[in-house]
């Protein structure tokens, strides 16, 4: 049976992997560059997978994900829209996604880090996607 902590870990794993995915289809709608809209695909596949492997789980055990807040997704989506209008360029969507990773990094250590009771899984798992996502911020870099 999932703690509170761990419902709460999961939703804020769904709701990053979520903005993930939809930021990172729609950069790909920006992007010109072969070799970056491939590293961001494979980034998108993993966030799609995050998003099921959560929602399974949660429903395993009665639970439903929470949504991403629709002004959150809004205001993700046009600071997006902003950003790449002028600049399109290989560097500066790669500065904007490595920004958006190292944001979820942070939201999801914050989550792991107050849910002191939450099951060793599910702080196992965290810990995992919180490793992948260093290393897809770490992999952001060479695009710089």
């Amino acid at each position: 049976m999932l703690e509170k902590n761990d419902i709460d870990i999961l939703n804020t794993i769904y709701k990053n992997s979520r903005m993930a995915y939809d930021s990172t289809k729609q950069v790909l709608s920006r992007s010109r560059d072969p070799e970056l809209n491939d590293y961001l695909r494979r980034q998108m596949r993993h966030y799609a997978d995050n998003c099921t492997d959560v929602k399974n789980t949660l429903a395993k055990d009665g639970h439903r994900v929470n949504p991403v807040p629709a002004m959150q997704s809004l205001m993700a989506s046009v600071g997006i829209t902003m950003k790449t209008m002028r600049d399109s360029s290989r560097g500066n969507i790669a500065e904007l996604m490595y920004n958006g990773t190292n944001m979820g990094i942070v939201d999801i250590a914050r989550s792991v880090n107050r849910s002191h009771h939450a099951s060793m899984d599910t702080l196992q798992n965290a810990e995992a996607l919180l490793g992948q996502e260093e290393k897809y911020a770490d992999g952001l870099r060479k695009f710089l």
